[in-house]
């Protein structure tokens, strides 16, 4: 019986291990790159949002016919650095939830203000049922709750 030689052996073992050291590097180097790319953008997102703040500055509870109140929520950025609203939502005190429905809006500025309003609410008369008032934003975890009665326009 005849096998192959020692030398045959030897180029075969190497360029198989060759061949699959490459193939990790490869993927080693992919996994690398994206891991890189995904810490990157979270702590830039951390960094930009370190000093973000908003506040819900007032409430109004606006005229209409006694179901169809409309809700005008003004919110400020009292950060330092810009911040996107992303959702808005009020509650009145049966637990019934109303949005704006919008879409985010870019950055709100340092100090800077913006009036969102909700159509159609049903409070009854001012104030009527009204609960609270929540804002949030693109930075997890910064956001304000409005629970203070609010003003009857």
């Amino acid at each position: 019986m005849k096998g192959i030689s020692p030398l045959i052996a030897a180029v075969l073992l190497i360029a198989f291990t060759v061949a699959i050291a490459t193939l990790i590097m490869g993927w080693f180097s992919t996994l690398t790159r994206s891991t890189t790319a995904t810490v990157t953008n979270e702590t830039t997102q951390a960094v930009q949002c370190a000093d973000a703040r908003v506040s819900i500055r007032d409430v109004y509870v606006l005229g209409g016919t006694a179901g169809a109140q409309n809700v005008n929520v003004i919110v400020e950025n009292t950060g330092g650095s810009p911040v996107a609203i992303r959702g808005l939502v009020v509650v009145n005190t049966t637990g019934n939830s109303f949005s704006t429905g919008f879409t985010p809006i870019g950055a709100l500025n340092e100090s800077q203000l913006t009036q969102f309003t909700i159509t159609g609410t049903g409070f009854g008369a001012c104030p009527g049922s009204f609960s609270r008032a929540v804002v949030t934003t693109n930075c997890g975890g910064v956001g304000d709750t409005f629970t203070n009665t609010p003003k009857c326009g």
